[in-house]
């Protein structure tokens, strides 16, 4: 079946498995199954939907609207609702249930949600069972880690995104990893920097799609090999002689192995997707899952499709950044839910529709915040016949309004539009984002603030002493003022590596534009002609390669 999407405009496919997933997660409530209709928007306009509804790394310091205190969240002090420290968010002191309200029959239900959103206290930072890590957010079991987004079971790491990872700094999803720096989508690796797509490896410098290696430089496409320059063998004394002639720190040595790594890498065929332990699957960066489609960094999945960044799912559409959920549906961040739709933020819920940072409870409809409860509405408590006699109505009202079975509209978003997640994946203008109706957050002039004399970054780690620590740096490229802190210092020291001379948004901007997209085109295989779906679009100059054509010549 073939769609118009609401949003773009562009056709997209329904397929029976889709249709037959929406009936399965159509719930029964009052003995009559609600059944889920097919969407509105297209894949990729529903995950940038629920993208503008994340806003991972734009942080402010602010004040707990409970206490005085001065806290650091991602809402800013001018945000609509109040905003709660992390105790007291999680302490005795308030109910959700307070701020329920009764159900208008005849009014828009997201207008009502969006009016609950505004005066029920939101967490300052989604920060769950972690230590040391204040400037971090969504993150989960992370320790003395600063500015990383979207991690868990992670130990001293800096900048990024690391998934049990330790003492890693300015990554990009890796996981498994531990003394890295500057590696994009990897596993496993030990001592590698400027690395990307590298699995099982140690002591890599500036290497592509390396598995089962160790000291390499400059490398791609090579497997269980060592000691190899520019994908040439050496034997282990003149390799390492020709690394100790290497002075990581010129920016000149940067630019060179870069630049030779990319004419390098066009010359080996690719894969059209990273996976291992597959079957039934497409997208990119899939392992260990099964009958998973248009999947991205999902790891231990099944039956599941539109997913990205997700671990442990078991049929589930739509989902980003998750982890062990069952039959979830256009569903954002958190994780062990079951039969959750239309919903983000919500940790053990169940049966439960349109909620927010709810917490170890189940039936619920359109709920912010609700803990260990069961049967409200727009935080009201009910009991289960009232919960059950009026969430039929409710939904036959969303269905003539057509807000049953889509996810809150962007405009709707606490955040800036450009403070989201969204606006990496889908970049778009100031003025294209208010044609939309959506909101845009403009930052605070700071150009007639005095930061102090202009620092002078030492080119050698081991030439700067502690003090840089305590001054303010300016971004080479975009002038904006940064700082180091000393467990960054002490990493460059250690790993002689130079002091960056950007700050951690540009490096990461930089990094996600290294990345494939996240939209799979139709191309064929550069050797045995035959169709494959991939991320590298077809005017792309690399030699893409189908699974058997890719195993056959690489390993």
């Amino acid at each position: 079946m073939q769609l118009k999407c609401n949003n773009c405009g562009h056709a997209f496919e329904i397929t029976q498995s889709d249709l037959e997933f929406y009936d399965k997660v159509s719930p029964i409530i009052g003995g009559k199954k609600q059944l889920i209709p097919a969407p509105l928007l297209c894949p990729d306009c529903r995950q940038q939907r629920r993208l503008s509804f994340r806003n991972e790394r734009t942080l402010y310091h602010r004040k707990c609207d409970l206490t005085g205190k001065q806290i650091i969240s991602n809402f800013a002090a001018d945000a609509k609702n109040p905003v709660y420290a992390f105790e007291e968010w999680w302490s005795d002191k308030w109910d959700a249930r307070t701020y329920g309200k009764n159900v208008d029959l005849s009014r828009s239900f997201f207008e009502q949600l969006a009016e609950l959103q505004a005066v029920v206290p939101q967490l300052a930072l989604s920060v769950w069972n972690s230590e040391n890590s204040d400037y971090c957010n969504y993150v989960g079991n992370v320790k003395n880690s600063y500015l990383i987004f979207g991690s868990v079971y992670s130990e001293d790491c800096y900048y990024g995104s690391p998934y049990y990872s330790r003492n890693t700094v300015d990554t990009l999803v890796v996981r498994k990893c531990e003394r890295c720096y500057e590696c994009i989508d990897c596993r496993e690796l030990y001592e590698c920097f400027w690395c990307r797509d590298c699995h099982s490896s140690q002591n890599l410098l500036y290497c592509y799609d390396l598995q089962g290696c160790h000291d390499c430089i400059g490398c791609a496409g090579l497997r269980k090999k060592n000691f190899c320059i520019l994908n040439e063998q050496y034997d282990k004394e003149e390799y390492e002689k020709r690394k100790k002639e290497l002075d990581l720190t010129n920016p000149l040595t940067h630019e060179h192995l870069s630049d030779a790594l990319r004419r390098l890498s066009l010359q080996i065929p690719h894969r059209f997707m990273q996976s291992g332990q597959t079957e039934n699957v497409s997208g990119n960066y899939v392992y260990e899952s099964k009958n998973v489609h248009d999947a991205y960094y999902a790891d231990r999945c099944e039956d599941c499709r539109y997913c990205a960044q997700v671990v442990d799912l078991r049929d589930c559409y739509d989902n980003n950044f998750t982890e062990e959920n069952e039959l979830c549906y256009e569903y954002l961040g958190a994780y062990q839910n079951q039969r959750l739709l239309f919903s983000r933020f919500c940790n053990r819920v169940s049966d439960s529709f349109y909620c927010d940072a709810c917490f170890a409870s189940k039936n619920l409809f359109g709920c912010i915040g609700i803990r260990n409860s069961e049967y409200c509405i727009l935080n009201k408590q009910y009991t289960k016949e009232e919960y059950e006699s009026l969430v039929p109505k409710i939904i036959a009202s969303m269905q003539e309004s057509k807000e049953w079975g889509e996810f809150l509209p962007t405009r709707l978003s606490p955040f800036g539009y450009n403070e989201t997640v969204a606006h990496e994946y889908f970049l778009l203008s100031e003025k294209e984002t208010i044609k939309h109706g959506w909101k845009w957050k403009h930052e605070q002039d700071t150009s007639d603030k005095y930061l102090g004399p202009v620092v002078e970054v030492p080119r050698d780690p081991n030439d700067a002493d502690d003090s840089i620590c305590k001054k303010v740096l300016l971004c080479q490229t975009t002038g904006r003022p940064y700082k180091l802190i000393p467990q960054e210092l002490a990493f460059y020291k250690n790993l002689h590596t130079p002091i960056p001379r950007i700050c951690p948004d540009q490096r990461h901007k930089e990094r996600m534009a290294m990345r494939n997209p996240r939209h799979l085109w139709k191309r064929n295989c550069a050797k045995c002609r035959k169709a494959i779906e991939t991320t590298y679009a077809p005017e792309r100059p690399e030699i893409v390669y189908c699974e058997e054509c890719y195993l056959s010549t690489v390993y």
